[in-house]
């Protein structure tokens, strides 16, 4: 039996454990309190497996329990057994009956939103109650949230949850946006336990942390031989639409056997880095990026060419966030406020022809305090901060411009300045 069918039945027993010992303690409780207010009520010795039910009321201003459920033997037609328990402060029962009466609470509400006309495509409930899942990639697809966890339908699909109804007809029958991953629609593949442990031992990633990115790995991964340079592209969003040195240098890190694509275990251990490594993991890999040439040390061009990159991959980091607020501002701005009525009118006022002497504004060239123009304003001053930089780097070191710095000279360096690192974490870790 591998991991995968393990761990199943691990949960399922430590549930149904729990279960055993929430219900023992009920009925415990219950033939106390039945003992201490001596009453008359028939009491069947019922199966701890029937279906029962908890309630919550008030009986003469003091709070009751009740438990209800149908024994052994009688039919729904003969009536229900119900005891009801009046609340008392004992210390170490009334936390019990709180989480029972605030787990029976909180189910009751959640069940009040009833999806009317919508059925759950795993266990058919109909009409679909509590919250809604609705995958937004397929036609016709919901599921209740008793059954989202058991993660059955495919899992490039995403979901949305709904907990208001929406009106049975307004409903969309439509793939409401086309899938956002772009791996393939079943990968039964998995990880051995022996896998786990190798991971563990080689990773600073715990063992529930390699199962999830693994399957995050499964949702982005198109080939058997793993994540294509184009699906690593992808994850970049509004940053792939141009090459870039850093994101060259980025991919080549992940990609260590050089095959153009990213198995597991170097996905695994570059996020590694990225993620829970130091300073001191990172500078070796920042190093290899500069090190363009392959000598195993690095020029001052190399320098000059990532430092260039890193620039330009920040100055479309920053055009792609203030665009985005641009729209946002857009969007919400209601320009409609503080004018007069006249401004309601878009007809334009005809001119007058006979003014011919009117005086009309000049259009400034190139629109300086434009959005525009101050992209090329920046980029061009990149280049002398990029050559004082390069300088500055190299006065650290205390080379001259025709040596190279090596590996010891590097780390040296990077342990006072960070801007040489910097190009490392610039985007993340791309998944």
């Amino acid at each position: 039996m591998n991991r995968q069918n393990v761990r199943p039945l691990v949960l399922g027993a430590a549930v149904g454990a729990t279960v055993v010992v929430l219900t023992y303690q009920a009925i415990r409780y219950m033939r106390e309190q039945r003992k201490r207010l001596a009453t008359q009520a028939e009491v069947d010795s019922f199966n701890t497996t029937q279906s029962a039910t908890l309630s919550y009321g008030q009986v003469d201003h003091e709070n009751t329990f009740s438990l209800a459920w149908e024994p052994p033997g009688r039919t729904a037609a003969s009536g229900d057994t119900t005891l009801s328990i009046p609340e008392v402060h004992d210390s170490d029962a009334q936390p019990l009956l709180n989480l029972l009466y605030n787990i029976a609470e909180n189910q009751a509400r959640t069940d009040g939103y009833v999806h009317r006309g919508i059925t759950c495509n795993i266990c058919g409930q109909s009409p679909l109650c509590g919250v809604r899942f609705k995958c937004a990639n397929c036609i016709d697809y919901d599921i209740c949230e008793r059954c989202e966890p058991k993660d059955l339908h495919n899992r490039t699909h995403l979901f949305l949850k709904i907990r208001v109804p929406l009106p049975p007809l307004a409903n969309p029958r439509i793939p409401l946006f086309k899938p956002l991953y772009p791996g393939k629609e079943r990968n039964a593949s998995t990880l051995s336990w022996d896998e786990i442990t190798k991971f563990k031992k080689d990773t600073n990633f715990e063992q529930f942390e390699i199962e999830a990115l693994f399957q995050q790995y499964k949702s982005l991964c198109n080939s058997e031989k793993g994540i294509s340079r184009e699906v690593f592209d992808q994850c970049l969003g509004p940053l792939a639409s141009g090459k870039n040195l850093v994101v060259d240098r980025l991919f080549k890190f992940y990609d260590k056997n050089n095959d153009r694509y990213v198995d597991f275990p170097e996905m695994l251990s570059g996020m590694s880095v990225l993620v829970k490594g130091s300073k001191l993991d990172k500078i070796p890999h920042a190093f290899d990026g500069y090190d363009l040439d392959n000598k195993g040390s690095i020029s001052k061009e190399n320098l000059r060419r990532m430092f260039k990159a890193y620039f330009n991959i920040t100055i479309e980091l920053v055009r792609d966030v203030v665009k985005a607020c641009e729209e946002e501002m857009m969007a919400n701005f209601d320009d409609s406020t503080g004018k007069p009525v006249s401004a309601l009118f878009s007809a334009p006022i005809p001119a007058d022809s006979s003014n011919n002497n009117a005086y009309v504004k000049a259009p400034i060239p190139g629109n300086p305090g434009g959005r525009e123009g101050m992209w090329p304003v920046m980029e061009a001053m990149s280049q002398d901060a990029i050559d004082e930089m390069v300088d500055n780097v190299y006065k650290i070191a205390k080379l001259h411009d025709g040596q190279r710095m090596t590996f010891a000279k590097f780390k040296e360096v990077s342990l006072m300045d960070n801007s040489l690192v910097a190009w490392f974490d610039a985007l993340g870790t791309v998944f």
